[in-house]
């Protein structure tokens, strides 16, 4: 199941109160339960988002990197040849093999990354990114930095106040025929105001995916599933012969044929990570929320055409405040190597990404000086990763060169200007909105226009 502030859950969000639909019991959903009372599966006609939704056929990737990331180990480094006025690059406690950024080419101009983001790189993946440099998420605080950095909406405390990226964007792709149109792994989904198709359905690890779709087994099984599907036929409805519009329990037996269709396909089979066309996720075994086994199940519910928004916790671990050069780029190549495989594989049927966006995020960033502790804490000045999303390739943003501090900057060039702009995430949000040909009021910013490919 899925979680937010320790309670398990998909959240409605309401501004100012928290409803959460409870996520998913394995048999029940299935079965047409309670994934179906809470609107999970059903497909009526997006009545609220329905002037909203874009052409569909469109896929959404979002991809959280959770604690906190170093954006000089990521998309903003910085040369260890040179020194920093307010910089503590620690180049010297790192391994070997993380010493040396990554020089790469940009949109015509050189950049640096940083030295987990090598198979990045090496796969030839640098052509299809914008790159968004010092974005302000004003808070250092985790619960705030995950509601803003999980909705690009500014959250009120702790609560966030717009729907989840995987459920807004998924309008873009949204279509009738597909089953659970956006999925989560072990990432909070929120949807306030669009309608209830577009739920996530959630839950915590990859190897959850294939038991939702997999049949009861054992003695007496076939008769179990028998009797349950005769107890749902014959619920009843409260709802009287004046109701206007579909009643609900019909919607409530669509959403059991679809699932029965589901358990029937035994697509749970797909989901076996030692099948040999995953094995370029670098799958694990032993560890059942590897990076890889999240973006190998991430790629499968997009190829199957099973979901058309997924969502995902790639990466935990990163809010280390010691031993930051230990097991902070460890963890974000791992999660990096994980996110170059999942690009090839959707590169193959879309080189270009024209019809798909990934956004790669974390809360915040960590501090350029390293503490007593050996490790970083917590900084203001992000760096969020989109690829493709009909942008234009390269580098927004910027952050100061002595103190990776925030900068202004002028939004047509995305350099630094003095009593410029200041990129917030809702700058973004606005943005992919506008490019995907939704309705961009959601983010009550206007997006920025010379960014749009």
């Amino acid at each position: 199941m899925g979680y937010w502030n320790g309670i398990p859950g998909v959240s409605d969000h309401k501004e100012g109160s928290h409803h959460f639909v409870p996520s998913w019991s394995r048999r029940a959903a299935l079965l047409g339960g309670a994934a179906a009372a809470g609107g999970l599966l059903v497909r009526p006609l997006l009545r609220q988002a329905q002037a909203d939704v874009g052409q569909g056929g469109h896929r959404f990737i979002s991809l959280f990197f959770d604690g906190g990331w170093d954006v000089l180990l990521a998309g903003d480094a910085r040369d260890p040849s040179q020194t920093y006025a307010g910089i503590d690059l620690g180049t010297e406690l790192l391994s070997p093999q993380y010493q040396d950024p990554i020089p790469v080419v940009l949109a015509g101009k050189e950049y640096l990354w940083g030295a987990p983001m090598k198979n990045i790189v090496d796969h030839g993946h640098t052509d299809v990114i914008t790159v968004f440099r010092g974005v302000n998420m004003n808070t250092v605080a985790h619960e705030t930095g995950r509601a803003y950095a999980n909705t690009f909406i500014e959250p009120a405390g702790t609560s966030p106040r717009g729907s989840s990226l995987g459920t807004f964007f998924a309008q873009a792709g949204f279509d009738e025929s597909i089953l659970m149109p956006n999925f989560s792994i072990g990432l909070p989904s929120f949807n306030p105001d669009l309608d209830q198709a577009l739920s996530a359905v959630s839950v915590d690890a990859p190897s959850e995916v294939a038991s939702l779709m997999k049949r009861l087994g054992g003695s007496g099984a076939n008769q179990t599933e028998a009797l349950l599907k005769e107890l749902q036929d014959q619920l009843g409805s409260c709802v009287g012969s004046t109701y206007s519009g579909e009643r609900p329990v019909d919607e409530l037996q669509v959403a059991r044929a679809r699932m029965r269709d589901l358990l029937a396909s035994n697509y749970a089979e797909a989901f076996d990570f030692n099948a040999t066309d995953l094995s370029i996720f670098n799958t694990n075994a032993n560890n059942a929320s590897a990076p890889g086994n999240i973006a190998a199940a991430l790629w499968r519910l997009l190829e199957l055409g099973l979901s058309c928004s997924v969502s995902a916790r790639l990466v935990k671990g990163l809010d280390s405040h010691r031993d930051w050069a230990g097991n902070h780029p460890w963890r974000l190549r791992d999660g990096f190597d994980a996110l170059s495989a999942l690009l090839t594989r959707l590169r193959e049927d879309d080189p270009n990404l024209e019809n798909t966006t990934v956004v790669v995020h974390s809360e915040f960033a960590r501090t350029a000086r390293i503490n007593g502790t050996a490790g970083r804490d917590h900084n203001f000045a992000n760096t969020i990763l989109v690829f493709g999303g009909g942008l234009r390739r390269g580098v927004c943003g910027s952050t100061v060169e002595d103190t990776l501090g925030l900068l202004t900057i002028d939004t047509t060039t995305g350099e630094p200007l003095e009593g410029g702009h200041m990129l917030i995430p809702e700058d973004i949000g606005a943005t992919l909105s506008a490019s995907l040909g939704l309705n961009t009021e959601e983010f009550r910013v206007d997006p920025l226009s010379a960014w749009i490919a």
